[in-house]
């Protein structure tokens, strides 16, 4: 083998684990989570043709 092998080995392997962390903080398993902003709700436009007439 030679020298960067492990080299790549520890790049992939530091990468799968932040990876991991990543999805853990995401769904909450790690401190508060990622929440999703709310959406505001859209109000009903009035239909303007029944205006029009």
């Amino acid at each position: 083998m030679t020298a960067v092998s492990p080299i790549v080995l520890l790049l992939l392997l530091v990468a799968a684990v932040v990876a991991v962390l990543m999805v853990l903080l995401a769904q909450g398993r790690i401190g508060d989570g990622i929440e999703a902003p709310r959406r505001r709700r859209r109000r009903r436009r009035t239909n303007r043709s029944r205006n029009l007439r």
